[in-house]
């Protein structure tokens, strides 16, 4: 009988592990300078819109998934150009250490746009990898 119990807790107890891990809904995407997911593989996204407001970059990405880990990072993606005014080329790298679920996730990322600047006032125009046209990004 004590073995019984023993085995019928260990059922439990992976069922419970099984069960905490399985697909929510729920979808947690990180925007920081160092998100925890740095290390891991970088996977598909697309860009679906882009604004500045004030010192704001604001991105609507869609991407697959619906039960793992996504980190969002944004990154340089090249040198600051030299033109009037200048044009800083900017990325969203997207990490996630693998999502099972085939759900298309729709998510509004932000981050601060004030280590983009490229000159102490102004305006700097960022070309965002996978969005047409560029953004203007004005500032004091």
């Amino acid at each position: 009988m004590k073995n019984h119990w023993g085995k019928l807790l260990w059922v439990l107890g992976i069922g419970g592990i099984l069960a905490s891990s399985s697909c929510s809904g729920e979808q947690e995407a990180v925007a920081s300078p160092d998100p925890a997911g740095t290390s891991w593989p970088q996977t598909p996204f697309e860009v679906v819109s882009a604004a500045v407001e004030d010192d704001v970059l604001q991105t609507v990405v869609r991407y697959g998934g619906g039960c793992g880990e996504h980190a969002f990072t944004l990154e340089a993606d090249g040198p600051l150009m030299k033109s009037l005014p200048p044009k800083q080329p900017l990325r969203w790298v997207h990490r996630s250490p693998g999502d099972p679920c085939r759900a298309l996730i729709l998510d509004t990322l932000t981050s601060d746009l004030t280590a983009f600047r490229g000159s102490p006032h102004g305006t700097t125009v960022l070309v965002l990898s996978g969005w047409e046209g560029s953004l203007i990004y004005t500032y004091r």
